[in-house]
């Protein structure tokens, strides 16, 4: 018998319940006896302890407990106690039967501590950056939000030929909002109704106006909100109807509302 056939076939538990056969017992017992350091390390009551690392009483079954209980019998059992006490056994107990369970126990438990402080850190993170996203995103929407107008404010713009790079006029964002009166003048241009598409620059299109005639000052005239479509840039591109309906690039215009 060697320690490998004594934990996989369960010697100790079996031993304990009295489930080995005698010889079993008898080989247990020597072993334990000729290994006390294995005998310390065994998750047995320190009185068991210290019965199994004495000589086997001759007159026995398996080596350590008589056939037949004697007066023998009980007063071995108390010489075996001598030495320890109720205290020195529970603690003896917890050591060698539960200190290694307790052990494992305590480095999970402290694994899954700092994991949790770990998760409540970074959820933590997370909401204070998804609170800061939604302030400002509720400050953009606020922002973005069509208003009344308070005032008109009339502008006269002249069309670039070609697509602006920068910021042709700069209204700024005005509050309260106001009317946009917003004239171009088409005076060079060879069509009589014209087609205008607004986009905001760095996002997409916001509208297209279509056939949309000059007056009899050929002024290609419309109306904007100025809180329509929030802070940015606007860029405008005009286009003339030929004759068969097909739209023609004639001029920008790029306007700063920020």
């Amino acid at each position: 018998m060697d320690r490998k056939y004594i934990q996989n076939e369960h010697i100790v538990d079996r031993y304990l319940s009295g489930e080995l056969t005698v010889l079993e017992a008898r080989d247990f017992e020597k072993y334990c006896l000729e290994h006390p350091d294995f005998l310390n390390e065994l998750p047995i009551p320190v009185r068991l302890k210290a019965r199994l690392a004495r000589r086997p009483a001759t007159d026995s079954e398996t080596g350590v407990f008589k056939a037949i209980p004697s007066k023998a019998t009980h007063t071995a059992l108390e010489v075996g106690e001598e030495g320890f006490d109720a205290e020195e056994e529970k603690f003896e107990w917890r050591r060698t039967s539960r200190g290694g369970v307790s052990k494992l126990v305590v480095i999970g438990l402290t694994a899954a501590l700092i994991a949790a402080v770990a998760g409540a850190i970074l959820y933590a993170r997370q909401a204070g950056q998804l609170s800061a996203k939604l302030a400002s995103v509720q400050k953009e929407t606020q922002s973005q939000r069509m208003q009344p107008p308070g005032s008109v404010q009339t502008l006269r713009l002249q069309l670039s030929r070609a697509k602006p790079e920068q910021a042709t006029t700069a209204i700024g964002w005005t509050q309260p909002p106001q009317l946009l009166d917003i004239y171009i003048d088409a005076t060079e241009a060879k069509y009589s109704t014209f087609q205008i598409t607004i986009d905001k620059v760095d996002e997409g299109r916001l509208m297209q106006l279509s056939r949309v005639a000059r007056d009899s000052n050929r002024d290609v005239r419309f109306k904007l909100n100025s809180s329509a479509f929030g802070r940015g840039e606007l860029l405008m591109k005009v286009d003339g109807y030929t004759w068969r309906g097909e739209a023609q690039e004639i001029g920008w215009l790029r306007l700063d509302m920020r």
